[in-house]
């Protein structure tokens, strides 16, 4: 069983507000050209506590629910926000859930896209290379998701100076180096309730931010369908193009629902089936949305002066980053072949709930 769940309202305008005013298509190019993460821009974000939604208070955050988290990744993304939001308040999370008390911030994440090789902890030391870590030339300290020599799950946290970088970028322009390890030292914390639990909810915020693309893409090629005129009428009055516009409003439609449907989930339980069909659904519908949007908008769509870009690169860096969908399909096939009947499938009663951090 699973309901929506609903952000804090006066957030949501909050939210909205800032990135709005904050966020221009001129920033996020200009960040994309410098490879550095915009500190002015962190700082305005921080001036608000807008980095430390859903962290409780005891661990240095400003408190609020599942729910708030999620629609703070989701409008971030909605404006193609150059800042490591995501991966900051995942290690902030894993810093509460383990005890490993405060880091200011800016934080980042590793071992949480399911390919990683991440190095196991030996002790108070750690040596390996972890590919492709976002922001971490500009973050305060890495926080690796990873396991100690006996198996179990285990956190760890690497501080800035204790790094060897190897850089990189994505499709975004997002920094994204290798993080190379040489008897690094580290601080070390016990995972409780495993770290499979914590992967659910560091998967329903991914799909969040593809939501939140997802729904610009829509919107922006709306809004230009509607303006663009050609042979004396709007392009969009084009069957050609409503096809487009359609599949773009059914794919940020159903991203949407099924984010808000498996944070509900994940809000009362494990939500095992419903954070495996979220990701199915939405890194289907990512990969169609962008598609369609670049045929929508033609030629334009490509230019660096016209926003467009700038969200269909970060739909396929996230999906690049976080690994194939092949894992989650799997799981939702063999839990329909495992249930009796679909509707228990679907009505099935949680087994244990999800505290926030």
């Amino acid at each position: 069983m699973s309901e929506t769940v609903r952000a804090d309202e006066e957030l949501v305008e909050l939210l909205e507000d800032f990135f709005a005013r904050e966020v221009t298509p001129d920033l996020v190019a200009a960040a994309e050209q410098s490879g550095e993460l915009p500190s002015a821009l962190w700082a305005r974000a921080e001036a608000v506590q807008i980095p430390w939604i859903g962290i409780a208070e005891e661990h240095g955050g400003v408190g609020g629910t599942f729910a708030d988290v999620v629609a703070l990744v989701h409008h971030a993304a909605y404006r193609a926000t150059p800042l490591p939001l995501l991966e900051h308040h995942l290690a902030a999370t894993l810093l509460a859930r383990t005890g490993l008390g405060h880091v200011d911030g800016p934080l980042t994440v590793a071992g949480i896209s399911g390919h990683d090789d991440v190095p196991v902890v030996d002790g108070a030391a750690i040596s390996g290379r972890i590919p492709a870590v976002p922001w971490a030339a500009d973050a305060a300290a890495v926080v690796l998701l990873t396991r100690d020599p006996h198996g179990a799950d285990v956190v760890a946290v690497v501080r800035r100076d204790d790094l060897t970088l190897e850089p990189a970028t994505d499709l975004a322009g997002t920094p994204v180096p290798t993080v190379v390890l040489t008897d690094a030292s580290v601080e070390v914390g016990r995972l409780d309730g495993g770290a499979e639990v914590f992967l659910r909810y560091a998967e329903v915020l991914r799909c969040s931010a593809l939501a939140g693309l997802l729904r610009r893409l829509y919107d922006l090629t709306s809004s230009y369908v509607s303006e663009r005129h050609q042979f004396g009428k709007p392009v969009g009055s084009f069957q050609a193009v409503q096809i487009h516009t359609v599949t773009l409003a059914q794919a940020a439609t159903m991203s949407m629902l099924s984010v808000d449907r498996a944070a509900g989930a994940v809000a009362l339980g494990l939500g095992e089936l419903e954070v495996a069909a979220t990701s199915v659904v939405v890194g289907q519908n990512a990969v169609r949305a962008a598609t369609a949007a670049h045929q929508a908008h033609g030629a334009i769509g490509m230019t660096r002066e016209y926003p467009l870009q700038q969200l269909t690169r970060r739909v396929h860096a996230i999906r690049q980053l976080w690994g194939s969908l092949t894992e989650a399909e799997e799981a939702v096939g063999l839990a329909a072949l495992a249930a009796p009947r679909l509707s228990e499938l679907v009505a099935r009663h949680p087994e244990e709930g999800l505290q926030s951090a």
